[in-house]
């Protein structure tokens, strides 16, 4: 797994005034907390947002260069994103939250899941639903996994699978139940079929086949009761 960087600086001053200047300026504020004690910070927009991008809500290590320090030394941390908030229209990036950890120490972290393979159930039009899209796990920092791929392959419809059944890389616990439902292979949908109304066709003389049949009836009561009269 290849660990993302980012490099930011001591942030002085607080306040709606001070963030203002910064982003105007290109550049986001932030915090990191964690093993120490809260840092105040700022980092380019641009570098930010394309971390934010990469990371698409999952957890991961990042080294953090944080620079301006009383001696001018650069500080190394390592982080994880904990919290992002944008602007609700054009999604700018406004403020981002960082975590320090211990690397020595396991953390619980969520990862996505992703499904690999084709399951047995598509190849007969079952349709492949995933039910979770993220499990929580415990494990170093420097092992969180990017993804979390699932083998479906063997999915036939009807057919589901919990977390119990996947099988977790070395160095990672389940912390997600067990028993939660990752996929389920669905049936292929039936669409109603519109019935069409087969008229009957006409018979002689523009009769239909039940009216022919109803005055030949007809005909045969008349006959009958005029032998009778006779």
């Amino acid at each position: 797994m290849t660990e993302m960087t980012l490099t930011a600086n001591l942030r002085e001053g607080t306040g709606k005034s001070v963030t203002r200047k910064l982003r105007r300026a290109g550049l986001v504020p932030g915090v990191v907390y964690g093993v120490e004690a809260p840092v105040n910070i700022q980092c380019d927009a641009h570098d930010a947002g394309i971390l934010v991008h990469a990371l698409h809500g999952s957890e991961r290590l990042i080294s953090l260069k944080l620079e301006g320090g009383p001696e001018g030394n650069t500080k190394e941390k390592r982080v994880l994103l904990k919290e992002v908030q944008h602007t609700p229209v054009g999604q700018k990036l406004l403020h981002i939250d960082l975590f320090e950890v211990d690397v020595s120490q396991e953390v619980q972290v969520s990862v996505e899941v992703i499904p690999e393979g084709r399951p047995e159930g598509e190849k007969m039009g079952g349709i492949l639903q995933q039910v979770t899209r993220e499990v929580i796990v415990q494990c170093l920092p420097t092992i969180i996994p990017e993804y979390l791929g699932v083998d479906v392959s063997t999915l036939e419809i009807g057919q589901s699978l919990h977390l119990d059944a996947v099988r977790m890389p070395e160095g990672l616990t389940p912390i997600t139940n067990l028993e939660e439902t990752i996929f389920v292979m669905a049936a292929p949908r039936v669409e109603e079929e519109e019935v069409e109304e087969v008229e009957g066709e006409e018979g002689e003389e523009g009769l239909e086949d039940g009216e022919e049949k109803d005055a030949t009836d007809a005909d045969e009561a008349s006959a009958s009761e005029e032998n009778a009269e006779e």
